[in-house]
């Protein structure tokens, strides 16, 4: 069952908590600050508690794939007491839509952990690379979804 959670456009400001927790524990805080954060096109996204307690979040930037015009999602992350319970399921697809209905790429793109292949795959995307490390955060596979 997904808990009550209200999800929404947010600043950086609202999730780097949950991303830095989730995604780069014991490491300081700025290493999950991403460029980009800060750019005028980039969407954050969150899902919250109904007291306003960010839960999850996910980042989407603009940047090309392969020469194309594309959105890359970054900083996916659930709270760890959380996840399983389809609030990141729920945030994706509230992400993917305004997206959607946005003027612009309809490219998306991720580099996702190789352990998290299963979330993604079930959410409609399509591995896009062979598998790649990503230096002090482990292997990761490109993937990709059209919108």
């Amino acid at each position: 069952m997904t808990p009550d959670v209200v999800l929404r456009r947010a600043t950086i400001d609202e999730i780097l908590d949950v991303r830095h927790a989730v995604l780069r524990p014991g490491l300081p805080l700025d290493t999950a600050r991403f460029e980009g954060d800060d750019e005028l096109a980039t969407r954050h996204f969150g899902a919250f508690l109904p007291a306003g307690e960010n839960v999850a979040c996910i980042s989407c930037m603009r940047r090309s794939r392969a020469g194309l015009n594309a959105w890359q999602v970054r900083g996916m992350a659930t709270r760890a007491d959380l996840t399983g319970q389809g609030i990141g399921t729920a945030l994706l697809g509230f992400a993917v839509a305004a997206l959607r209905e946005d003027a612009g790429p309809r490219l998306l793109w991720c580099n996702a952990r190789v352990s998290a292949m299963g979330f993604w795959e079930r959410a409609g995307w399509v591995i896009a690379s062979d598998v790649f490390d990503i230096a002090g955060v482990g292997p990761h596979r490109v993937l990709e979804l059209r919108i």
